[in-house]
């Protein structure tokens, strides 16, 4: 027979776990997940950040020291050319004469329009070539050189040091800024071609030609070789003169022969449409005298003056085209060194003297 505390016993053990269980935690029911709608956006790639290039570095140009400065000519001049002037006839808008287009020979000191432009009318020009490195060119206009409005008349020598009359150097010099030496505005360039002259050397050619002139440029402001190659200044005691100095090496040393030609140019800055007669043909160039109906006024090559091509230091022989006569004075015996006699001569309408 079963005891009362037996019964007890197992109903309290009933009850405990009945109690256990209800303690338990209940499971959260779970909904169905619902179905994506629409067209699937991707991820965006999120782009690498980019570095700012730096600039880049400039490398200065070096510093231009001059080691030889021009003085002044020495002695007595030695060769001068005189030009026509065309003042008497610029109010009749022409050139009083002297323009051979067949030779090079120009007097063109107009605009487009025929006005006079006395600035650019070449009057004298003095070479000398006393001095054992520098040869100094004197180029005088008809009014003061810095009348010019624009700023662009330029005096020039070109130099054939080679005498096959073809030029090989063409120094150029902007207006100066002042009566000290300088090389700003000053240029010299170079025909490595050889073609200056095209087929026929100084007369037009046939055909117009397609050479390049005076391209290469050598020096520049004193960037070259030689910083101090050439150098140009304002006239102390004349407004109406330039001074260009160069270096003998330019001609062939101090006892190099050589011609020379003188240039104002404030028309035509291309130099590399020398020679003009072989890049224009006469009636494209125009012509300054109302003598020839068909070809005047001027047209496109105007603003230029020139003389004929004077040779220094050689007697010419047999037949050079455009040249004027040679007068060289020869050495001077016993005769003091500050003394000149000046002879000229008249070629044509240019006259040329020499001291002697």
């Amino acid at each position: 027979m079963k005891t009362p505390y037996l019964r007890v016993s197992v109903t309290l053990l009933v009850l405990s776990l009945f109690a256990a269980a209800c303690n338990l935690p209940m499971a959260a029911a779970v909904e169905p997940t619902a179905e994506p709608t629409g067209t699937p956006v991707p991820p965006t790639a999120t782009p690498a950040p980019t570095e700012t290039p730096l600039p880049p570095t400039e490398t200065p140009e070096p510093e231009i020291v001059h080691v030889m400065w021009p003085g002044s000519p020495l002695g007595n001049l030695n060769q001068t050319v005189h030009d026509q002037v065309d003042d008497v006839t610029a109010s009749q808008k022409q050139a009083f004469g002297g323009d051979d287009f067949r030779t090079g020979k120009y007097e063109r000191p107009f605009d487009p329009d025929m006005n006079y432009l006395p600035y650019a009318d070449l009057v004298s020009v003095y070479l000398n070539r006393q001095d054992p490195l520098w040869i100094y060119v004197s180029l005088k206009v008809n009014a003061p050189v810095t009348d010019d409005p624009d700023g662009n008349t330029h005096f020039m020598v070109e130099i054939d040091k080679d005498l096959d009359s073809r030029g090989d150097v063409l120094i150029v010099s902007g207006i100066p800024e002042s009566k000290e030496w300088s090389t700003k505005s000053v240029m010299v360039f170079t025909n490595p071609d050889v073609n200056v002259g095209g087929t026929l050397v100084v007369k037009p050619d046939p055909s117009l030609s397609e050479g390049r002139g005076y391209f290469q440029e050598i020096f520049n402001d004193g960037r070259g070789d030689d910083p101090d190659l050439a150098m140009s200044r304002l006239s102390r005691n004349d407004a109406d003169t330039v001074l260009i100095a160069f270096k003998n090496t330019l001609s062939g040393g101090e006892k190099g022969a050589f011609i020379w030609l003188p240039w104002v140019d404030t028309g035509m800055l291309d130099w590399s449409l020398f020679e003009h007669n072989d890049h224009f043909t006469f009636s494209q160039a125009g012509y300054p005298l109302k003598e020839d109906t068909e070809n005047y006024p001027l047209k496109e090559l105007w603003g230029i003056d020139n003389t004929c091509r004077v040779p220094s230091g050689f007697a010419p022989t047999g037949t050079m085209p455009g040249l004027c006569p040679n007068y060289d004075p020869p050495p001077s015996v016993g005769r003091p060194s500050n003394t000149c006699v000046q002879v000229c001569y008249t070629f044509g309408r240019t006259r040329v003297c020499t001291c002697q």
